[in-house]
C-alpha cells in the first residue's frame, strides 16, 4: 500500500447510479476512502423518484421491475437494509391480455422451481400443442446449454428453435421488450439466452418478479449515511473533467473549478457522458473512441388516474397494443389513504423501444393508451380520467445487436487507475439495475486488486 500501512488508498467514483453506488460501497468495504460523487441531489442514476403535484403521489421516471436473480442488486438493497421495500411474488405469475379475449396468465406456482416454469408454459392459452412442446423443447435446450445465438438477433434466434410467430408475439415479445428494451427483431440474441438462463430457468426464487412499494430510489436513500459511517463520502457537484497525467487518472475537476485528488477514478456514467469527461486527446484513443456508436432505445412511460377501478391483475402485459405493460399501483404500492380516497385508480404504463411515440406530444400518447385501455378493458369505458402524466426517457438504455455488442467494455482501460462501470459495459447482461449493480462489483474487484486489498 502507497504511503505506508496508515493510509487509506483514495478512489473517486463519478455516479449515484446503481452502478456507481455499488462500486462504492465494496471499494469501502476493501479498504479503500472513496468520495462518491453525484450531479443530482439523490443517488438512483436513471433510476429517479419524484412526486406528483396533483395528486402528491411519489412515482418513479419509470416503472421499474427487479427479479429475485438480481444478486448483485440485492446485495446492496441488503447492506442498506432496505430489500423490505420491495413486494416480491411467491412464484412466477405474469397476466397477459388482448382485446376481446379474457386474461390468462404464465404460472410458475403449480410445482417448485423450474418444474413450475414448465408447466406453465404447458398450460398456457392459445397456444397448439406443437407450439407448446416447441416451446418446452426450447426450455430444455437452454438448460442444457445447446442453443447457439452467437451473431444473431433475438428474432433469428426463435425461428431457428421452432418458435412460431404466435410464440414469439403472445410470450417472447413481452418478455423481451420488459428486460431487452428493444425489438426481438434488432436486439442480441445472446442477452435474449442469459435472460432466460438467469431468470426465467433460474428457478422459484431466480424468477419471482420484485416491485418497489415506494419510489424506487428510497432503496439507496440509505447510502450517503452508510457511507459516511465507513469513513466515505458523497459529494453532490458536478464533474467537469476527469485529470489525467502521463497517461494516469489522477483525480477530477468539478464545474466549480475545485481539482478533488485521488489514487483511483471509477466512470459509472453513461459511454457518451464519460467522452466529454476526457481531456480532448485521449477521447480519440481507439478504446475510447468506439463508445461514440453507442446507440440508445427510448421508454415511454404514462402514469393514469380514474376514478375507479376496472383492473384485477397487479400487473399485465398487452398483446396487439402500442401499450406493453400495466402496473396497477393501487395493488403494488403503498399510498395515503386520502389520496386512495381522492384518486380510486392509478395505472402505470409502459412502452419499452418506444421508436417515434417517444417525440408525440403527451395528449396523444395519454389518448392512445387511454383508447388501448377500453379495447382490452371494456369496464374501462365508463371510468372517467382525473390526471395523467407522461415521462419520456430518449435515452433510456443502451440498444445492444449482434452488430455492436463486442463492444462492450471490461472495466480495465488503457489509462492506469481509470476504472469502468455501467450497465452498458460487458456484465453479460442486458442494461437493467443488475447490470449496473454487477458491473460495480467488477470494478471494485479490479481496482482493489491494483492495492491488493481484496
Amino acid at each position: 500500500m502507497p504511503d505506508g500501512e496508515e493510509r487509506r488508498p483514495h478512489c473517486i467514483v463519478i455516479g449515484g447510479g446503481f452502478a456507481g453506488t455499488t462500486a462504492a460501497v465494496r471499494l469501502t468495504e476493501s479498504g479503500f476512502r472513496v468520495t462518491l460523487i453525484e450531479a443530482r441531489e439523490r443517488l438512483g442514476g436513471r433510476v429517479q423518484s419524484l412526486t406528483d403535484a396533483t395528486t402528491g403521489e411519489t412515482i418513479d421516471n419509470g416503472q421499474h421491475l427487479l427479479m429475485g436473480c438480481y444478486e448483485s442488486a440485492l446485495r446492496l438493497l441488503d447492506t442498506f437494509g432496505t430489500t423490505h421495500l420491495l413486494r416480491r411474488q411467491k412464484a412466477l405469475r405474469v397476466w397477459f391480455a388482448e382485446q376481446n379475449e379474457l386474461p390468462f396468465a404464465l404460472d410458475a406456482s403449480r410445482l417448485p422451481g423450474k418444474l413450475g416454469v414448465a408447466l406453465g408454459m404447458l398450460m398456457l392459452k392459445g397456444l397448439s400443442w406443437q407450439e407448446k412442446i416447441a416451446l418446452l423443447r426450447f426450455a430444455v435446450r437452454l438448460q442444457l446449454n445447446l442453443v447457439r445465438p452467437d451473431n444473431k438477433t433475438a428474432a433469428q434466434l426463435l425461428q431457428e428453435e421452432g418458435q412460431s410467430e404466435r410464440v414469439v408475439t403472445r410470450l417472447w415479445e413481452p418478455i423481451i421488450l420488459a428486460t431487452l428494451n428493444a425489438p426481438v427483431g434488432t436486439t442480441s440474441g445472446t442477452l435474449f439466452v442469459a435472460v432466460m438462463r438467469l431468470a426465467f430457468l433460474g428457478g422459484r426464487k431466480a424468477s419471482q418478479m420484485l416491485i418497489g412499494e415506494t419510489g424506487l430510489d428510497e432503496v439507496l436513500a440509505p447510502a450517503a449515511s452508510w457511507l459516511e459511517q465507513h469513513g466515505s463520502e458523497v459529494v453532490s457537484g458536478v464533474v467537469r473533467e476527469i485529470l489525467v497525467e502521463n497517461n494516469i487518472a489522477r483525480g477530477v475537476r468539478l464545474k466549480n473549478g475545485e481539482e478533488l485528488r485521488a489514487d483511483l477514478v471509477v466512470s459509472a456514467v453513461p459511454a457518451n457522458a464519460l467522452l466529454k469527461l476526457l481531456p480532448e486527446p485521449y477521447r480519440t484513443m481507439p478504446f475510447f473512441a468506439q463508445f461514440t456508436e453507442a446507440v440508445y432505445s427510448p421508454i415511454v412511460s404514462v402514469y393514469l388516474w380514474f376514478d375507479r377501478s376496472f383492473m384485477e391483475q397487479d400487473f399485465i402485459a398487452l398483446l396487439g397494443t402500442t401499450t406493453q405493460w400495466v402496473f396497477n399501483r393501487r395493488k403494488l404500492c403503498r399510498t395515503p389513504k386520502d389520496v386512495v380516497e381522492r384518486f380510486p385508480c392509478h395505472l402505470s404504463l409502459t412502452v419499452s423501444a418506444a421508436g417515434d411515440l417517444a417525440s408525440a406530444s403527451a395528449q396523444t400518447i395519454v389518448e392512445r393508451c387511454v383508447e388501448e385501455l377500453h379495447a382490452v378493458f371494456p369496464e374501462s369505458r365508463s371510468a372517467t380520467l382525473l390526471h395523467s402524466r407522461v415521462i419520456r426517457e430518449r435515452h433510456a438504455t443502451p440498444l445492444f445487436t449482434p452488430a455492436n455488442e463486442h463492444l462492450r467494455p471490461n472495466p480495465e482501460t488503457p489509462l492506469r487507475g481509470l476504472f469502468l462501470a455501467g450497465d452498458w459495459t460487458n456484465t453479460g447482461l442486458p442494461a437493467t439495475i443488475e447490470g449496473a449493480a454487477r458491473s460495480g462489483e467488477h470494478a471494485a474487484e479490479c481496482a482493489a486488486s491494483v492495492f491488493s486489498l481484496r
